[in-house]
This record gives C-alpha cells, structure tokens and sequence, in this order.
C-alpha cells in the first residue's frame, strides 16, 4: 500500500458545518487528504463539545473532552472567528479565495446574511464549490426550517415504517439521517471536484438532508406507486422471510438476529438447533405457514438461543449456511475481532484525553492508499495563528486580532464555567461510581496494545 500522496491532497476545505452531518462529510474529505479548516465562533461552539460528557470530566477546558465531537472531526484544523464583525469576515473572504470548497450546514438565511452567499463567493474565486447540508433544500415553503437528524428521521418517512405493528413510529435510536447525510455530501462534493477537473468550472450544491433519506424508503414507496398499499411497521418481521427476528441469548440484554429467507435455509436452521423434528411439524412447514405462527417459532427458538452466547449463536448458524448477527452493544464494537482484525479503528493522541480509539468514516480500504484520522481532532481555535500566517498576517496582526476579540482560543460562554463544570461532572461521577470507565480504559488499553 502506498501511504504517501491521497487523492484530495492540495484541496484546501473551508468547513463552517457543525453537529454531525456536515463535520461526518468533511471528516471523509479530510481522511482522503484534503486540508479542512474548520471554524467555530467563541460565542456559537459546536454543540457537540458538549453534548456526550462520558469522557468529560467538567475540569478546566471541558469543550475540549467530548468524543462526540472528537469523532467527527480527527484530521481537521481549526479557527474561531466572530463572523459578526467585518473584519473576521475579510479574513473568511481571504481563505476561501485560496481555496476548493465550502461546506456549510446553516439555515439558508445565514451565509447570506454574512455576505458569503454563492455569487459572492464566486465572485471571490469563480471556480469555488460550496456545499449546503440543510433539512429541507434552499427553496421552497420549509426552506428557513431549523432540523436535526431525530426530526428529519420523521419528515423522510423513516419513522412511519420503523416500531411495532401496534404501535407508534419510532426513531432508529441515532438520528440517522446525520451519517447518511454526511456520506451523501461527501459524495457530493468528491463529483463536484471530478467535474471540476474535467472542466475548470465550481459549482453550488444544495443538499436536503430531508431529500437525501428518501432513498432508504425506496420500498415503501415502490410498495405505494404499485399497489396503493402504505408500508406498515412490522417490528423485526419481514413480507418475505421467516423466521426473522431479534431473540434473546444467554447472559444481560444479550440477543442475535436470525433471517431465514426460504425453506432450505430454515431447515439449516433447524438442524444447527438440534430440532429437526421442525421441518415435520405442519405451522412450520412452508414460508407461508411460518408467517402465520410466527409467534409460536420466535418462542422455540428464544428457548435455544436463550441458553447460549449471542456470539455462539452467530458462529453455530452462519457456519449452518444461516443468515445470522450477535446485537453489539458499543464496547463490543470496540473490541469485536472482526474490527480488531481489520483495523477499523484509529488510535489517537487527543489532548487532555490521551490516546483514543477512533472509528473510521470511509469504512472502504484501497489499494494503493489509506483513507484514516490523520491527526486529532483540533481544540478551540488550535490553529488560529497557523492559518493566518499562511494568509500573509504578522504576529502583531495576530495578537490585534486576538485582542479585538475578531479570533480565540476559549469560549464566551453564557454561564458561568463553574455552573458548566459542575453540570458536565455530574454524570461523570456517576460514571465512575460503576467503575464503567475503568472497565473500558483498561479493556482498549490491553486490547489495542496501548501502554499506560
């Protein structure tokens, strides 16, 4: 494997995106080798500093602690600029001259509203792309809504097909149009550099993070468009298939997702399980007749898969010819050898939290080069004066800017830290008393080969 030149090398990003979407779609550029600069303002951090506080232990420079935040955004640099004031905004109108893309995930109000619209950045650089991650698209009657992944989950359909036959929609459980979102953008952005190669002109792209889930209801809606039938939840179950379920396995909140999709298979099945008296009985018969006493074969199976390990489960039916999962839970993610094996995770050197194991974005492995976190992620306005002095300002320019307060290193927060500090402890504490983190710090420690 080649690991010197990757093919966004020399593409300079300028990524005002925050929370998930957008940072998961410039977190692929940037393990693909573009320069991402990313920006924050002191007054306006991303939320996601503070949103998953298992590693915040509420100590001085909290907003640097959150894995959350550290997740999405390994490989970036940083600067804060107070976009406020005009001379933060020369200084934003300076970078994007010098570079490929934007990426932005405000409401279509913002950029505007700034002066950083598309005609005036391409008045600034006429090839420039710029990508807008919205909810719903810069036009029409929602276009000024505010959204995030749970309610975007709903307003694409997702929800209505996902829970139980009797009961409500439902969520996935992570907002999951945020992901995908992010891995549409970047695919976006990655046609919109090859087009650009192929003819010298940028572009603007208008993503609708509503727009970009519909794909996965393709099902459903074919299900309408040809039968006038609306999908109905049902649960684990399939049309198709049976059994298909999530049953229960030996040991606390252990379970393993079974598929049989034909006759032959259920019969693997029934053999891995020891009851090929199954195949004989007449509500098991056929595809048809499974569905039909569906309840009855999920309470037979749960018997077999209730004394046994979920992993056990998984190896005895696969090996079967069954299509068969053990449910991980986070930490056996981490430290699933399937993962281990592949080398899924990166380690990195975080400040303040020290070495960490970092999930990759582009899950793809390529020949000739590796697509991975290059560096940690940045801290707040880590790399405010590296990336000026690129842009020809001086050190006493620099230290001008700083005391104007037009870039910073440190939040302004609208409590008092101490009031934030002991918010953040709180659940850390509560962490510890478990012994959760322990657990975990020296379970990777070992596991990953990290020395203390």
């Amino acid at each position: 494997m080649n690991n010197g030149k990757l093919p966004l090398d020399g593409v300079r990003i300028i990524d005002l995106a925050q929370v998930f979407a957008g940072p998961a779609c410039t977190r692929i550029l940037a393990d693909l080798g573009a320069d991402v600069v990313r920006f924050e303002a002191a007054g306006r951090m991303d939320v996601t500093r503070n949103l998953i506080i298992t590693e915040n232990d509420g100590l001085d420079h909290h907003w640097h602690r959150a894995s959350y935040f550290v997740i999405r955004n390994a490989s970036k640099r940083e600067m804060v600029l107070d976009l406020n004031k005009e001379e933060a905004r020369e200084i934003m109108r300076k970078l994007i001259a010098g570079a490929d893309v934007v990426v932005e995930s405000f409401t279509p109000r913002v950029m505007a509203n700034f002066g950083l619209g598309y005609d005036a950045l391409k008045a600034l650089k006429p090839d420039i792309i710029m990508c807008s991650l919205s909810g719903y698209g810069q036009d029409g009657s929602m276009r000024d809504y505010g959204a995030y992944g749970m309610g975007l989950e709903a307003a694409s359909g997702i929800s209505s097909i996902t829970g139980y036959e009797d009961g409500p929609p439902m969520r996935s459980g992570l907002s999951f149009t945020d992901p995908y979102s992010g891995f549409v953008g970047a695919g976006a952005v990655l046609t919109a550099l090859h087009y650009k190669r192929r003819t010298g002109k940028g572009q603007y792209i208008d993503l609708s993070e509503q727009e970009a889930a519909i794909p996965i209801m393709g099902a459903a809606l074919l299900e309408y468009q040809m039968t006038g039938r609306v999908t109905e939840r049902r649960g684990d179950r399939s049309e198709w298939a049976a059994p298909q379920g999530c049953y229960r396995c030996a040991g606390d909140d252990r379970w393993a997702v079974i598929s049989c999709s034909d006759d032959g298979e259920f019969a693997r099945m029934a053999g891995a399980m020891g009851h090929a008296e199954w195949l004989d009985d007449a509500r098991f018969a056929t595809v048809l007749a499974r569905h039909d006493h569906h309840d009855e074969l999920d309470a037979v199976i749960t018997e077999w898969t209730s004394q046994r390990d979920h992993y056990v489960v998984m190896h005895a039916l696969q090996k079967a010819g069954v299509k068969a999962a053990a449910v991980l839970d986070g930490k056996e993610i981490l430290f699933d050898p399937q993962f281990k094996a592949r080398g899924h995770f990166d380690i990195v050197d975080q400040p303040l939290l020290g070495k960490r194991p970092v999930q990759r974005h582009l899950a793809a492995k390529f020949g000739r080069f590796e697509a991975k976190a290059r560096r940690p992620a940045p801290l707040l306005g880590q790399h405010n004066e590296e990336v000026l002095k690129e842009i020809g300002y001086t050190d006493t320019e620099i230290a001008k800017l700083k005391e104007d307060a037009i870039i910073a290193d440190a939040p302004t927060l609208p409590v008092p830290a101490q009031f934030v500090s002991a918010a953040l402890k709180l659940p850390y504490d509560r962490y510890l008393e478990h012994g959760i983190l322990q657990a975990v710090e020296a379970d990777y420690r070992e596991q990953l080969g990290i020395a203390e």
